[in-house]
């Protein structure tokens, strides 16, 4: 009676199951964090798999800090020529450079070694070591990585079957199709200071959503923080008066690019740009607390001054 009591049950199961969407959520580590990723289709499963694979192959490809990655043999000048993919990411985030005025700087890699941000030895350079580092730049596209790892996956989720999905890409958050339900994706900021999330953006469709914040990654001697968001001009931690910035754009390597660029300009350039430019929406969280939020971001939470543009 007990094995005919189960054969009925999983039959249940199963039926119910038949009208039901596939789902997946699975992790990985790479890039020095945790992703997470949640989908919706036929494919999810296989779709999963293959998203871990993908983060996997960017870190070994951009890493900077892996001796076997590509950046690594073009600094030791191991590599004679570069694929035409590879050479037209490169000209792409030398494009996002210039479009922010320098402001991103993806070749700061003697300026980040010099503070020990890499192997976890952090230090105070003297100016003499960071005049030194300025003048010697290096390739690194930790503030573009993540953003255009968002990119390729939705590149790849386009070509499988997957109705919608939503990436943790160790706070880049890569959002794909639309919500069963018909309402936007629902996404936290970060409080700078801890705790509860400050609010929340909403987001259409398929998009980005990047924030670059002073808590992210610091260290502090003698009392004083000391963030990784350097200032290309100066070598140093970028004072613009911010604790954060998030970035909405539909892609990922330009809000990567552009939440760190609009950081190390502070506020009032940084608004500046975004009536200038457009084609992307922020949030901006002060030293003094206070929230700035352009009126497309559809941010919400917390009192806020609203940003709007002639075109709205």
């Amino acid at each position: 009676m007990k094995r005919i009591a189960v054969i009925a049950l999983l039959c249940v199961v199963l039926l119910l199951c038949a009208g039901c969407e596939k789902t997946a959520q699975s992790t990985v580590f790479a890039m020095d964090t945790t992703m997470e990723f949640s989908l919706w289709g036929a494919d999810s499963e296989k779709a999963a798999q293959s998203l871990g694979t993908l983060m996997q192959q960017l870190e070994q490809t951009w890493s900077v800090t892996r001796e076997d990655s590509l950046l690594s043999r073009i600094y030791r000048g191991e590599v004679e020529e570069l694929t035409e993919t590879d050479s037209a990411l490169l000209e792409s985030i030398l494009a996002l450079s210039e479009q922010t005025g320098g402001a991103f700087n993806p070749q700061l890699y003697s300026v980040m070694d010099a503070w020990g941000f890499y192997g976890d030895q952090n230090r105070v350079p003297t100016q003499d070591e960071l005049t030194e580092a300025l003048e010697q730049p290096r390739w690194d596209l930790g503030g573009v990585i993540k953003g255009y790892a968002g990119q390729a996956a939705v590149e790849l989720l386009a070509t499988m079957r997957i109705d919608r999905a939503i990436l943790n890409l160790g706070g880049n958050v890569q959002t794909y199709g639309s919500k069963e339900d018909g309402t936007p994706w629902t996404v936290g900021i970060q409080n700078p200071d801890g705790g509860d999330p400050v609010g929340t953006v909403s987001v259409n469709g398929t998009a980005a959503v990047v924030t670059s914040g002073d808590y992210q990654r610091y260290f502090e001697v003698d009392g004083v923080r000391y963030h990784h968001i350097m200032d290309p001009e100066t070598g140093m931690p970028a004072k613009s008066g911010l604790r954060s910035v998030t970035v909405i754009c539909w892609e990922g390597m330009q809000a990567d690019a552009l939440s760190t660029a609009l950081f190390v300009m502070g506020l009032e350039d940084a608004i500046a740009l975004w009536e200038q430019e457009g084609g992307f929406e922020a949030v901006f969280i002060t030293e003094s607390g206070n929230v700035y939020a352009t009126a497309g971001a559809g941010f919400s939470g917390c009192d806020h001054e609203v940003l709007e543009r002639d075109d709205y």
